[in-house]
């Protein structure tokens, strides 16, 4: 990499990002200008809906509550005794419901005596803002009335009242410290803020320095320098991070203005505030300070990333909706009371960051979490960058068809005859077949866990049928409807018996490292075939899969990612997206690395034939574990002997190189 011509790029893309006013709108004016007046704003809003309520008079009515009653009570409320400041005023009511439901009146009181036991009810309603108030003012000074009066009875009775009516009382004290109070507070809104303010500060760079220089017209005039892609890629990269990270910096001083502003109007008004000491949070922001610049990279990366794909602004703002969604929706959960920051969620990009904060402003140093969620980031980055250095190799990604010429959406008569899926369709039919997979699925297996597995099944397999058949594409093409060689049913035969060993042994260290996660699926799957015969569950769990899963990934999904990018690319992308779809954290790598030998096998062979029958096998190999694993000696225990782990071992180093060989086209001379 040439730096000085790195240097050069740099300057003129920071340069470039300066002259647009939106980045400098997003970058200062927002944090430095938008949360302070925001947050005045909402607690002025609030002491005023506050304040309003205390001094608006309420009107409330009795209803067959007797004079004497009603005197003592109307005292009560109008006393000072109870320290309330509400102002409530009795009227006169002939039809109190009709004058409720009017909101004439606020609230009507009626009393039935029992035992010499007076019970008051108040009606109201809870849809009415002035109505509910008066509730919780009324039930309030009715509790206070019966207190007072329990003690007046008990004392014209000659009895120790604390003795007789308080013999039990309960006491609470905070050993939190006031630092900590308020850290628990803020631990769900900062960090919040902070990742909508990174993800706002580089959105509209990543936008100008991707889809803004093909709008101009002048990326092209860039390629053509005598430059590196990768200088031309790290300088746009790194002019984008360098916002986001100045952006970072001024949210955090606008942010502890604000919490400056917090804390001396809590001091003036609440005691014991002087304790508080704001130095206690050094350590804490400065750690969160360089893990927020490391997914400040992150997100950089991610954000350019999605709008390369893009050819105008304004389809850049389009694909980067989505992400704006995920990230604020996966900022939320620092607003979830009983999710802490652990091994497994400090590798969870955008909830690590958000949890680190909120640990961090209680005071949970955790070093080892702390490393995990700083490096975890960083290699996001370090992946995502080379992901976009992957982009801006690929023309066809550049310069190609963007997402607003999906075939799909278009006349299927100005569709070319035998087209072929193109990454975005097949993307998009997978989107819909999860989404109907989720909540058809989820909805039918309420009531049939066999329909709730099936019937999404069917979406799977049919929607990539249909889509092919509507933009007219080469059914023999796409997904592979050739009867294959025997060489290749041999070597897909042998490849999965080694890909299924090594798959298995992966499972099972994967299991033993976390066993409720294991035992969660295994579960699941009992569940599902309790009382259905073995022969039903092959049929259920072992092909369907085969056919429908295969249809979508090997067929549809690989042959887009194929017409599209290097085989190898393509392989990888769309097993890890098999993974995924399976939505299981324990599942995902086997089922990535099994779905790498099933496309491996699929596009040697050339028909979806092979890997259907590797993907049966491999299925009818766990149901009939489910089903007879307790009869064979040595699988009936719950983690594998070392007899079957060197079987398991032997098996995969054997059969893999094998099948890889018998499945390896045959090249011309």
């Amino acid at each position: 990499m040439n730096y000085k011509k790195l240097k050069t790029l740099y300057k003129k893309e920071i340069m470039d990002v300066l002259r647009d006013k939106k980045t400098i709108l997003t970058m200062v004016v927002l944090p430095v200008i938008l949360y302070p007046l925001l947050f005045l704003i909402v607690m002025q809003v609030v002491s005023m809906i506050s304040q309003s309520q205390q001094e608006r008079t309420y009107h409330v009515s009795y209803v067959n509550v007797s004079d004497e009653d009603r005197i003592a009570l109307n005292n009560w409320i109008d006393g000072e005794d109870d320290k309330l400041e509400y102002s409530i005023e009795t009227v006169e009511s002939d039809d109190p419901d009709k004058d409720l439901e009017d909101e004439n009146i606020d609230a009507y009181i009626t009393a039935t005596v029992s035992g010499g036991q007076v019970a008051y009810e108040i009606h109201y309603l809870s849809a009415v803002t002035n109505s509910n108030s008066v509730e919780g003012m009324l039930k309030e000074e009715i509790d206070g009335y019966a207190k007072h009066v329990a003690e007046e009875n008990a004392k014209t009775s000659g009895l120790d009242v604390q003795a007789v009516l308080y013999p039990v009382i309960s006491k609470s004290t905070d050993q939190s410290s006031s630092e900590s109070s308020i850290g628990s507070i803020l631990g769900g809104i900062i960090p919040f803020l902070m990742i909508t303010a990174i993800l706002m500060g580089s959105m509209y760079p990543a936008i100008d320095a991707t889809a803004g220089e093909k709008e101009r017209g002048t990326l092209e005039t860039l390629l053509t320098l005598p430059i590196g892609n990768m200088e031309f890629i790290m300088s746009k990269f790194l002019s984008v991070a360098t916002i986001s990270v100045v952006s970072v910096f001024i949210n955090t001083l606008s942010m502890g203005g604000v919490a400056a502003y917090m804390f001396a109007t809590i001091k003036s008004l609440t005691e014991g505030a002087g304790e508080f000491n704001i130095s206690t949070f050094i350590p804490a922001i400065l750690i969160s300070v360089v893990c927020v610049i490391a997914f400040a990279l992150f997100m950089s990366a991610v954000v350019m990333c999605v709008c390369a794909f893009a050819k105008s602004f304004k389809e850049a703002n389009n694909y980067v909706t989505p992400v704006t969604l995920v990230v604020m929706l996966t900022g939320y959960i620092g607003f979830i009371p009983n999710i802490e920051l652990t091994s497994r969620t400090a590798l969870i990009p955008v909830a690590n960051i958000c949890l680190l904060m909120k640990a961090l402003l209680v005071f949970k140093y955790d070093f080892q979490l702390i490393m995990i969620v700083l490096f975890s980031n960083i290699i996001y980055a370090f992946i995502s960058v080379w992901f976009l250095s992957r982009i801006y190799n690929s023309e066809s990604i550049l310069f190609g068809e963007s997402i607003s010429g999906i075939k799909l959406f278009e006349r299927r008569k100005n569709i070319k005859k035998g087209s072929v899926p193109s990454i975005q369709e097949g993307l998009l039919i997978l989107v819909v077949a999860l989404l109907l997979m989720v909540y058809l699925g989820g909805i039918m297996s309420l009531d049939n866990p066999v329909m709730g597995v099936i019937i999404p099944q069917l979406f799977i397999g049919l929607l990539p049928i249909l889509a092919a058949i509507y933009i007219k594409a080469d059914m023999k093409r796409v997904f592979g409807f050739k009867v294959p060689k025997l060489r290749h049913l041999l070597g897909s035969f042998i490849l999965i018996i080694g890909s299924s060993s090594a798959v298995l042994i992966i499972a099972n260290i994967l299991a033993y490292l976390m066993p409720g996660k294991n035992k969660v699926v295994t579960t699941g799957f009992e569940d599902i075939l309790d009382g259905v015969p073995f022969v039903g569950a092959l049929l259920l769990i072992a092909l369907a899969p085969a056919v429908c899963e295969e249809l979508m990934f090997r067929g549809y999904l690989l042959t887009a990612f194929k017409n599209k990018m290097r085989l190898l690319y393509a392989i990888l992308i769309v097993s890890v997206l098999f993974g995924i779809s399976h939505m299981s954290l324990i599942r995902l790598l086997p089922t990535a690395l099994l779905g790498i030998a099933l496309a491996y096998a699929f596009h040697q062979s050339e028909s979806i034939i092979c890997s259907g029958l590797m993907h049966f096998m491999n299925n009818g190999f766990s149901v009939f574990l489910l089903y007879y694993g307790d009869k064979i000696p040595a699988l009936n225990t719950d983690e594998m002997t070392r007899p079957v782990i060197g079987v398991m071992i032997g098996l995969a180093i054997i059969c893999i190189p094998v099948g890889i060989k018998l499945l390896n086209k045959e090249h011309k001379k």
